[in-house]
């Protein structure tokens, strides 16, 4: 074996490693982001659907679309920003770049099931792919709440084939509080310590 023409100095190899590290803790705080808003924005959507409904207001689904775009936004302008900041990738990186835009087709075509068989039918499915890409990324990052709070979404979305439209509401908004909302913050709280679960 020949040695390497210009071996690191210790100094070298150090910053290496300042460099990875803060480059997985820069992955986390990215992630927290996605999952908050996108939990919440979802979380109020699903809760407004169910008032509306609730009240007897004759379009309570404009919830989704308003609040969506307004995460649609949000996400565009976060991405753009994290883009400029990016200087290193990571595997860790590609994967979630993969999952989470196959979720988001996914969530096209479930949506277009909605509008066509109905949402009783595509709301326990929405549900289902929530707990996959969470479980996915929680795996990915090794974090557990994700995976806990995927798994969650599954069995959230097995009880929701057997209720009522309404109650599925309410599903919805418990999936994204149990696999968004409360692992983000404490993925959140984990950048912000700079150490793991």
């Amino acid at each position: 074996m020949e040695p390497l023409e210009n071996p690191m100095s210790p100094a070298d190899s150090l910053r290496l490693i300042q460099t990875m590290i803060h480059t997985a803790k820069q992955d986390l705080s990215d992630h927290s982001f996605e999952l908050l808003l996108w939990g919440w924005l979802v979380f109020a959507a699903a809760t407004s659907h169910y008032g509306l409904l609730k009240i007897g207001y004759d379009k309570p689904w404009l919830a989704w679309p308003v609040l969506m775009s307004l995460g649609t936004v949000a996400a565009f302008v976060n991405g753009a920003r994290r883009g400029r900041r990016e200087r290193v990738r990571t595997a860790q990186r590609d994967f979630m770049t993969f999952l989470w835009a196959g979720f988001g087709v996914l969530m096209l075509m479930l949506i277009g099931v909605g509008t066509v068989v109905g949402w009783k039918t595509a709301y326990p499915l929405i549900i289902a792919l929530y707990g996959l890409g969470t479980f996915a990324t929680g795996g990915a990052l090794r974090f557990r709440p994700l995976i806990w709070g995927g798994a969650a979404c599954w069995l959230l979305a097995t009880v929701a084939f057997r209720v009522s439209f309404e109650t599925q509401l309410l599903l919805v908004a418990a999936a994204v509080l149990v696999a968004y909302i409360v692992p983000g913050h404490l993925l959140k709280n984990q950048y912000h310590r700079g150490r793991t679960l």
